[in-house]
């Protein structure tokens, strides 16, 4: 759900900046991520296609030719995130990517607005809502799953049960009143494995869509990031103008580069 919240957004910032229809192309979880889900209809307001002429339409055993041929169509221009370039808009441009950085997102009128859910909160959601009000809410995202499997582990497995209590240690200073929701992938790992303070909430996951918990994060008071984009947009989208974001220093093993805002705390 983060990486369509870049895309989407980024999508917007195009809308914005070339005038013209921009459609969101859809096919790719048809066949190339079957294993994911498209979640944005809870707040999109862009056409959506899965246009035969687009590359991504073609079976997985044709995918590779097809992305050839596709890049030399006089008539549509390729555009990869990895190497950014807004040409003149006299061709179809296909933009293809996550789009993770905040220099678009940072550009629309009112993103808080444009990522509104068009429908109520789930009840269980509303629950949650009313009590992290009246508390001095804490969010802690722990991001497991597939970031600890083979091979994705020796690439995405930054944050530790050291990164996150030494992050929720930090975070507690002079706040001994405050109380922590844990929002995780797999909650009862994090009930086995994890010290936690005394006042937490380890939150389950329900069937309804995602965005939902990512707009609960962005409720909390303060926040505490994985390196993941789900949490990096619970923390984002936090109003609070005195809130404190602790993020990993790196967002990959092997790189140096970090998602992370300038005013945030990196451990």
């Amino acid at each position: 759900m983060g990486n369509q919240l870049f895309q989407y957004t980024f999508a917007h910032y195009l809308k914005q900046r070339y005038q013209r229809p921009v459609f969101l192309d859809t096919s790719p979880f048809t066949y190339r991520l079957p294993d994911r889900t498209y979640h944005l209809d809870i707040i999109n307001t862009l056409p959506k296609t899965k246009d035969w002429r687009l590359y991504n339409q073609y079976p997985r055993g044709l995918y590779r030719l097809a992305k050839g041929l596709f890049a030399i169509n006089p008539t549509t221009r390729h555009i990869l995130d990895t190497e950014p370039v807004f040409p003149p808009d006299d061709k179809l441009l296909y933009f293809d990517g996550y789009w993770q950085t905040d220099r678009y997102v940072s550009q629309l009128p009112d993103v808080h607005a444009l990522l509104t859910p068009q429908e109520a909160p789930p009840a269980s959601i509303a629950r949650w809502q009313a009590l992290m009000a009246d508390t001095q809410a804490i969010s802690l995202h722990i991001r497991r799953g597939d970031y600890f499997s083979e091979p994705y582990k020796e690439r995405y497995g930054v944050c530790d049960t050291a990164y996150y209590e030494a992050a929720i240690e930090r975070m507690m200073v002079g706040k001994e009143n405050a109380t922590v929701f844990v929002f995780s992938d797999e909650p009862d790992w994090v009930r086995e494995n994890l010290r936690l303070p005394q006042n937490v909430h380890v939150i389950d996951n329900e069937p309804i869509n995602p965005l939902w918990y990512i707009l609960l994060m962005a409720q909390c008071k303060d926040n505490i990031l994985s390196n993941s984009t789900f949490s990096w947009w619970g923390a984002y989208l936090n109003r609070n103008l005195d809130k404190r974001v602790i993020a990993p220093k790196r967002w990959m093993l092997d790189s140096e580069a970090t998602l992370a805002m300038s005013s945030w705390e990196l451990l």
